[in-house]
């Protein structure tokens, strides 16, 4: 029998020692959450489902907040501040109001005699499992101040990578979508006011004017059912990627193939790959679990599935850069310079360093693509439009034989 998904509670109640505490639970139903609480030492006074509305208030919490929340809380830690009243400054130091209420909740959960690392993971959204598990690590080993600083730099630079690809694509998308509208215009409404002026022409219209106004005419007859169409496999996709599998695997296979832009994508995915193992061996996660929290991380099943048969085989006795070698997704550069970091024992550095290395190629081709892509739309908003303009005026400019 499948258990209810978990939901989240709202309380209000007094601790132990009679200081109002305020927070999210996560629980399967109220009796729970209300059970939760009591194990905890909170007399409860108030505890109802608790509900956020995304276009309501200040509930969205960008993932540049929570790099400057594990910022800020490694160097409150650094300078000695315990870890509850670094909650309560932190708390004070963020007008977002949905952030302000998981510090207060992660505050109740310490307080309560919870790990930080298990307070974090009521918080999944936010929080992933790479980042609870390098915490757990840290506190255990007591380097959690270390910790923070590598995944406040981790995250740093991840979010850096994500501004810079959606700079790369919000110009094009804009241009392509106006493009659309201006084509889907003069298709519908200035092609056919210029079909029915020269419809009173007896003279026969150049092939091109005339196979533009039957592409008039069959969009604007059709021009419903692509619509339909277009959201109907828009919408399907979405939801197959979601609820399938398979087909999600299928487009995970397709997309690294594409030119140009699959290669972008594998070096994205290597890079990632390639850091996110050096923070968490050096947080002192056995590499099995390294393995195990970047696999988490990689976005794509093609090498989420290849790491996860890596992490197999250093299972059974194999060296990591024979484990990778194994997998053809993965470049014999790669598996080259995890041999030389696992013989000369300097595995981590040589990981950061490869990361650095994929990186760097991706900013690279960023760089060289992003100022050719302006002209090249530009370029082919001008050719779609001046291509219907000239269709419609070729008539006019043979008036001498038309007449």
């Amino acid at each position: 029998m499948t258990q209810p998904s978990a939901r989240l509670f709202s309380y209000q109640g007094k601790n132990r020692k009679g200081l109002s505490v305020q927070g999210i639970l996560k629980a399967q139903n109220i009796h729970w959450a209300r059970h939760q609480l009591r194990k905890k030492g909170i007399r409860i006074q108030s505890l109802k489902k608790h509900w956020a509305f995304p276009f309501i208030g200040n509930n969205k919490i960008k993932p540049k907040e929570i790099a400057l929340f594990t910022q800020q809380l490694s160097l409150l830690l650094k300078v000695g501040i315990p870890i509850r009243k670094s909650f309560d400054i932190l708390a004070n130091s963020f007008s977002n109001s949905a952030l302000k209420q998981i510090i207060h909740d992660l505050n109740n959960g310490i307080y309560s005699g919870d790990s930080l690392a298990k307070s974090l993971r009521n918080h999944p959204k936010y929080f992933s499992g790479v980042f609870c598990n390098m915490v757990e690590a840290g506190e255990e080993s007591g380097t959690l101040t270390l910790i923070l600083e590598r995944l406040a730099h981790y995250q740093e630079q991840t979010e850096l990578f994500k501004r810079r690809a959606k700079k790369a694509l919000t110009y094009p998308i804009i241009v392509l979508i106006i493009a659309l509208l201006v084509a889907s215009i003069m298709l519908t409404q200035v092609i056919p006011s210029f079909a029915k002026t020269y419809s009173e022409f007896s003279t026969e219209l150049p092939a091109f004017t005339l196979f533009v106004i039957d592409l008039s005419n069959s969009f604007s007859r059709l021009w419903p059912f692509i619509l339909a169409g277009v959201l109907a496999c828009y919408t399907s996709c979405a939801i197959l990627i979601k609820r399938s599998i398979v087909f999600s695997k299928m487009m995970d296979r397709a997309v690294l193939k594409l030119p140009w832009l699959g290669a972008l994508i594998k070096k994205v995915m290597l890079g990632r790959l390639t850091r996110t193992l050096a923070i968490t061996i050096t947080a002192g996660l056995p590499i099995v679990d390294a393995l195990k929290s970047s696999a988490s991380s990689i976005e794509n099943s093609c090498y989420t599935d290849a790491i996860q048969r890596v992490r197999e085989d250093v299972i059974g006795g194999l060296s990591l850069h024979r484990a990778l070698g194994k997998q053809s997704i993965f470049p014999v550069t790669l598996e080259q310079m995890v041999d030389v970091g696992e013989e000369s024992g300097s595995l981590t550095p040589i990981l950061e360093r490869a990361g650095q290395i994929y990186e760097r190629d991706v900013e690279l081709a960023l760089d060289t693509i992003i100022p050719l892509i302006e002209p090249v739309m530009m370029i082919t908003l001008g050719l779609l439009v001046g291509g219907l303009l000239l269709a419609m005026y070729l008539p006019v400019f043979q008036l001498g034989h038309i007449f």
